[in-house]
This record gives C-alpha cells, sequence and structure tokens, in this order.
C-alpha cells in the first residue's frame, strides 16, 4: 500500500476519450487502461487511491489490471529516478552508444529550411585522423562498456560529397569491431543526387553501412522545399536513386513543417516507394520568425491527420497488411515512438533524448558537443576527445530532466515524453531548461490519441494487439552485438585468432540453429568442438580450459545467454559475458556467479 506522511497516497489520473474510446490515465506511474461505455466515470482529472484504481482497473480491462497488479505501484514509482552519468552508461538505452561526426560542411541542395547556414557550424573539413581519434575515443575510453556502437555520419552537409572519407571511416570502424569483437555500424542521411554506378556498387554491398535519406512527400509536396540551387526539385533525382539499390533498403527521413502537415498523406504515400526499409516524420526545428517556424503549425489541423493516420493504420493492420506500420514504428518515427513508449509500459523517460550521454558529437578539432544539431554552439560543448570530458559542462544535460523542469513536473505525460528537446528549447528560449508550450500541447494531444489507439485495438483487434507488441520487443533488441557473435570472436580471440565480424555474421545466417552455428564456426577454425551438458559450476571448472557457455533463458526477446570462462593470473577463472538491453560484463568472479549454472559448453 502506497503511503505517504503517514496517510495514504493519493494517484493523479485523467479520464479521456478519443476515436470513441473512454481511456483512464495513471500519471504517476505512466500506466493506462480501458473504460467500458457503460462504466459511470465522467471525464476529467482526479486524484484516486491505489485500491480505487485497481479496482476501476480489475472491472474495465481485466487483462490490464492482471500486468498492473504483477508490478505494482511502489515499483514503478521507485523505478523514476535520476541517473548519474555512469548509470547512463551502464543502462543506455540498449546498450548503444553513438558519436556523430560531419564528413562534410557543404551540401548540392539548397532546401529553403535547411539550418546548414547556422552560425555555429564553422567551415573547417573534419579529417581522418580526427574521425579515428574519435572513434577510439568512444569506444576505448568513453563508453567501454557499451554492447554496441554507432558512428553516424549524417551529419550537416551531403556526406557523399567526400565519399572517400566515408569509406576510410567504415574502414577503421571494421577494423575496430574485429579487435573489440562488438558491432560498429555506420550510418548517415544522404539526399541520393551525387548516386554513380560505383558509389551504388559499394555503398549496396557493404553491410555495415545502414543508409537513409531526406524526402518530404509526393513530388508537389518535396518540391517545394527541397530543391537544387537553381530552384529545380529534387523528387525525381531521389526515387531514380532509390531504385538504383538491389541489396539495401533505405530509411526516408521526413521534415514535417507549417507547410506540409498531412502526415496521414504523406506516409500512406511514401511507405510504398521502392526500397524503403521505414519512414519517420520529425517535426521541423525552425524558430527564426519564417513561414517554416514551428509556431505556425495549426495543432489542430495537424492532430486531425495523426487521428486519420490512426484510422488508416488500424485499417491496414485488420486486413492483414503489417508491413504499413512496421514501416513507421521502425524508423524512429516522432509519433511511433510514442506508440512504443505506451507499448513498453515500464519504460521511463525522465530524458528527452541521450545527447550528451549515450550520444555525443566531435568536430574537426576533436572538440565535443552534446548535440549534433548545436554543433558548435559553445554552450553544448562538453570537452574534447584529447583532453577528455569536463563533468561541469556534461552535467547540466544530466540534471535537466522531467524531476527538476517545473513545467514537466506537473506534467500528465512527463514520463512517457521525458521533456523538451534541448536544441528546440535553446533555439527558442535560448535556454535548454525551458519547454515549448506549443510543442507540449502537442505531444499531450498525441499521446492521449496513442493511448487510445492503442486501447481500442487490444479490446476490439485482439489479434493486432498481439502482434503488435511482439513486434515491439522484437525491435528494442535491435540495438545490441548479437551476443553469439560476441561469443564467438571473443573466444577465438582468448586462442589467438583474429576474426572478421561479417564472416561470422554470415556463417551464423546459413544456420537457424543458433547452437550448430556456433559449433559449425568453432570446428572452421579450430578442428572439432564438443558440446558438453554442464549442471554446476564446480563441474565446469575442472574441465581447466577456455570455453563458451550457453545458457537458456526465458526472456521471450533472447533464447540464449552466452558467457566467456576464461583463466589468468594462475589459473584463476574469470566469466565475461553480454546481456540484452545492458552492457558488456567486465570480469565477473566465481562469486558473483551462480552455483547451479544449468548449461551446456563447447570446447
Amino acid at each position: 500500500m502506497l503511503v505517504k506522511g503517514g496517510e495514504k497516497m493519493k494517484l493523479k489520473v485523467s479520464v479521456f476519450e478519443y476515436l470513441n474510446q473512454k481511456v483512464m490515465y495513471i500519471q504517476d506511474v505512466n500506466y493506462y487502461f480501458g473504460i467500458r461505455d457503460n462504466f459511470d466515470i465522467k471525464l476529467g482529472d482526479y486524484e484516486l487511491s491505489e485500491e480505487e484504481v485497481l479496482n476501476i482497473a480489475k472491472e474495465n480491462d481485466p487483462e490490464e489490471y492482471e500486468i498492473f497488479i504483477n508490478t505494482s505501484i511502489e515499483e514503478r514509482i521507485n523505478k523514476i529516478n535520476t541517473y548519474s552519468i555512469d548509470d547512463i552508461k551502464e543502462q543506455s538505452s540498449y546498450g548503444q552508444f553513438t558519436l556523430c561526426l560531419h564528413p562534410s560542411r557543404k551540401c548540392n541542395l539548397n532546401c529553403k529550411y535547411c539550418f546548414r547556414e547556422s552560425k555555429y557550424l564553422g567551415d573547417e573539413q573534419l579529417t581522418f585522423e580526427v574521425a579515428k581519434d574519435a572513434i577510439d575515443f568512444l569506444v576505448d575510453i568513453y563508453a567501454p562498456c557499451a554492447s554496441k556502437y554507432v558512428v553516424d555520419l549524417s551529419g550537416s552537409g551531403e556526406p557523399l560529397l567526400h565519399i572517400d572519407l566515408v569509406k576510410q571511416i567504415v574502414d577503421y570502424c571494421k577494423q575496430k569491431r574485429n579487435e573489440i569483437c562488438k558491432n560498429i555500424e555506420v550510418m548517415f542521411c544522404t539526399n541520393l543526387t551525387l548516386l554513380t554506378p560505383e558509389i551504388v556498387e559499394y555503398l549496396d554491398n557493404e553491410p555495415s553501412i545502414i543508409l537513409g535519406t531526406s524526402i518530404d512527400g509526393d513530388q508537389i509536396t518535396n518540391d517545394n522545399n527541397r530543391v537544387y540551387a537553381n530552384g529545380k526539385g529534387t523528387y525525381a533525382d531521389i526515387v531514380k536513386g532509390l531504385k538504383m539499390f538491389k541489396n539495401k533498403k533505405l530509411g526516408l527521413a521526413v521534415t514535417i513543417t507549417p507547410l506540409n502537415q498531412d502526415v496521414d498523406l504523406i506516409y500512406d504515400y511514401l511507405y510504398r516507394l521502392p526500397n524503403v526499409d521505414c519512414v519517420s516524420m520529425k517535426f521541423i526545428r525552425n524558430f527564426d520568425g519564417s513561414k517554416y517556424d514551428f509556431d505556425n503549425f495549426d495543432i489542430s489541423y495537424l492532430f486531425s491527420r495523426y487521428i486519420n493516420l490512426c484510422k488508416n493504420i488500424i485499417k491496414e493492420l485488420c486486413g492483414g497488411n503489417f508491413d504499413y506500420f512496421e514501416k513507421l514504428f521502425k524508423g524512429g518515427d516522432y509519433f511511433g515512438g510514442i506508440i512504443y513508449n505506451n507499448i513498453v509500459k515500464s519504460t521511463y523517460k525522465i530524458y528527452r533524448c541521450d545527447a550528451g550521454k549515450s550520444r555525443i558529437t566531435v568536430d574537426n578539432k576533436g572538440d565535443i558537443f552534446a548535440c549534433s544539431v548545436m554543433y558548435g554552439n559553445e554552450c553544448f560543448k562538453i570537452g574534447n576527445i584529447y583532453t577528455g570530458i569536463k563533468e561541469e559542462l556534461q552535467e547540466k544535460f544530466e540534471v535537466v530532466s522531467v524531476e527538476n523542469e517545473f513545467l514537466c513536473k506537473t506534467c500528465e505525460i512527463n514520463l512517457n515524453c521525458g521533456g523538451e528537446c534541448y536544441a528546440n528549447a535553446y533555439l527558442k528560449n535560448s535556454n535548454i531548461f525551458s519547454p515549448i508550450k506549443k510543442m507540449c500541447d502537442l505531444k499531450v494531444k498525441l499521446n492521449r490519441l496513442c493511448m487510445t489507439f492503442l486501447t481500442l485495438l487490444r479490446i476490439v483487434y485482439q489479434q493486432s494487439f498481439i502482434e503488435l507488441v511482439d513486434y515491439a520487443f522484437r525491435v528494442s533488441g535491435f540495438e545490441s552485438t548479437r551476443q553469439d557473435i560476441w561469443a564467438i570472436m571473443t573466444y577465438l580471440k582468448l586462442k589467438g585468432i583474429q576474426t572478421n565480424y561479417d564472416d561470422i555474421l554470415n556463417k551464423l545466417n546459413n544456420y537457424s540453429n543458433q547452437i550448430i552455428g556456433i559449433i559449425e564456426c568453432i570446428d572452421e577454425f579450430l578442428g572439432k568442438a564438443n558440446l558438453y551438458k554442464i549442471d554446476s559450476i564446480s563441474e565446469l571448472l575442472n574441465m581447466k580450459s577456455s570455453l563458451i557457455m550457453i545458457k537458456q533463458t526465458n526472456n521471450s526477446l533472447l533464447q540464449y545467454e552466452y558467457y566467456i570462462l576464461k583463466y589468468k593470473d594462475y589459473g584463476k577463472p574469470i566469466f565475461q559475458g553480454m546481456t540484452i538491453l545492458s552492457d558488456l560484463c567486465s570480469d565477473l568472479e566465481l562469486s558473483q556467479m551462480v552455483t547451479d549454472f544449468d548449461c551446456f559448453a563447447i570446447v
């Protein structure tokens, strides 16, 4: 029972209705459930006891009630904490850390709303030497705990203007990941207008590169904004570029502006284009008084288009077309992100994003900035790769959270939202602490719409909802290095054998059974590998040899966990392991492992 100051604590509750579905939302614990049409409760805000909330949930949504009581309110509230930077490094989203580099400051386009001419950005060219040192800093010094790294080359210009530098960075990332036995992906957004057959051949056949392109909708919508220096539209060349890829699909990045608010029509059009992996629609960052200024959005109209988008998603899901929603959900779309946060209800966002924590940006001098959008702005500078992070500069990106920003504290969706974008707050208010009211109003409306959308799916279209939840949890595991690859590479490294990440990945993809795949890989390098059933740690230690341990899990996302047993310092046993949604475990002593291990070992 929740108690505060000797009295039972009241919970803040909102009851609202969208799409003919009534929803109760418990603000304090980031939870909601559906309300039956005939249940006697009026729309509005309430303060209810834990017992009252549970009784309402039990009567209206028994399925959610069972989930609700299995994670107590006390547990949910206690999970809401402000983390230190060390905590963030150990518990970063999906164990992924990102380094942003700007290989080019120039661009062959002249998009009408572009921020590229910002006074902060400068003109000096990034060199390979600095890029290499930045990657080393990220992997070896800043975040050696990460289970995966991403090097983002999107920057403020067109990366293909410096394709040779891009290739150098990709090659070094491949070299580095083979050294550390963990995945390093390179991603960037290109406008596709500079493609040649040679460039396409390279990009299409390099598995470590993830590609995206910017496009704002159909030809008329796109060509009103995204143009060459001579004013000619880019749509035809973008679509031509998409069609040139044979092996790779690209993500589409859409900038929603006050001049193109029809998100339902934009998405419905774009998801059908050739070679599209996902679509991400995000709001413009302009706060300059121009026609593209965020303040010029018609929130009521924009919201009506999102209602239409929800209706389209339901229609397609119920018709068996899961691909329609998958491309929105997978792409880091603004509304797709809200849906994800509401599906994974135990997720609490006390920060808007990972800038300055599990994401850093490095310029041509090695200076480190928290946000790639504010690259060059001294307010966002937190250190240098050659001298290290300055804690007093980084600290402000730790303390800016929904727990200490007054307007966020009292907001009904603070734990789903995480607060205002640092860059937006600065551009609008010259203060990273300050939320933007119009943006806040929009996010509250979209969050409520999302709750209603998911409740409607769960109640009326149950099978579609089950598939959606299953997909959400599958997506959540995409951001870590594959454990089986890590285990093979680490084990072979102990044996003095340097392997290639792509080679191991390709070999494992030939086997539907992970264990057989691992055995076959080990066979290829070391000869016959054997599989043993291990019932206890003591039995394991009697083998006195380095080995791969495989433990079955109850995790629906992960069938097996992998550990490496090695010996050092005169036969002292040391364990290493990689677990999902966590960091790479450092050396673990025998005392830190359970007595009854119940696993298999490959030697």
